[in-house]
């Protein structure tokens, strides 16, 4: 008898990835909780907040999932060039096709915006 794979990804898993892998300025960085699509507990979106504490900081947004080898993952988007903060909106699920709807109120570069992403996982 064979044992099945747990496929389901934590959100403690997703944080702690994201955590250890993503960008450090050493103050007031942060790790948000991840947004999974409603009828899935194995891919999520999480932000991930890195500031210096006093004149810059960025958001970087990543794309986790968990399959029967193991726990992957892939930057969606970073705010380095603008400083905005990154605001996760939506994740969706169809299939292999993950959606992340993503946005910012343009709070440093005085520009608001909104961009799609799609990746097959």
């Amino acid at each position: 008898m064979s044992e099945k794979k747990e496929t389901v990804l934590t959100a403690e898993e997703a944080k702690s990835i994201v955590t250890a892998l993503g960008p450090s300025l050493g103050c007031g960085d942060f790790t948000y909780d991840p947004v999974f699509p409603k009828n899935r507990k194995d891919v999520a979106a999480v932000r991930r907040m890195a500031e210096d504490g006093h004149s810059y900081g960025f958001d970087t947004v990543y794309l986790i999932w968990k399959d029967r080898s193991g726990v992957h993952y892939n930057e969606l988007i970073n705010s380095r060039s603008t400083k905005d903060y990154i605001s996760i909106d939506e994740v969706t699920a169809d299939g292999g096709k993950i959606t992340v709807k993503v946005g910012s109120g343009g709070s440093y570069s005085g520009s608001a915006w909104k961009k799609t992403i799609t990746r097959t996982i």
